[in-house]
């Protein structure tokens, strides 16, 4: 799957929950939690330079964590349904993975 958009889209609530879900002790969480948090940046091109931006979702690329905790990002991909009343779906880039 071509994932390259999917570090800056990442959705930090989902990456929190899908941490919880397996588990992942309380202190990562809260690390990862105020390490995506609060984020801010502008944009500069030639002479000019934007304003402050709030950034609200992704994971930093090129950050040494970023593809660990891309890994708790879509580990719902990894969950196979077991039932015949189950489902599951991953979402990545342009692409759906849906499992019944």
């Amino acid at each position: 799957l071509d994932i390259e958009g999917a570090f800056p889209n990442a959705v930090t609530d989902r990456l929190l929950h899908n941490m919880r879900a397996r588990r992942v002790p309380g202190v990562l969480i809260d690390f990862v939690h105020r390490m995506l948090t609060h984020r801010r940046t502008s944009l500069r091109f030639d002479d000019y330079t934007s304003g402050i931006i709030n950034i609200d979702n992704g994971i930093g690329q090129g950050d040494p964590l970023s593809m660990a905790l891309y890994l708790y990002y879509n580990a719902g991909i990894l969950d196979i349904p077991r039932g015949r009343d189950e489902a599951a779906m991953a979402f990545v880039d342009d692409a759906i993975i849906f499992a019944t």
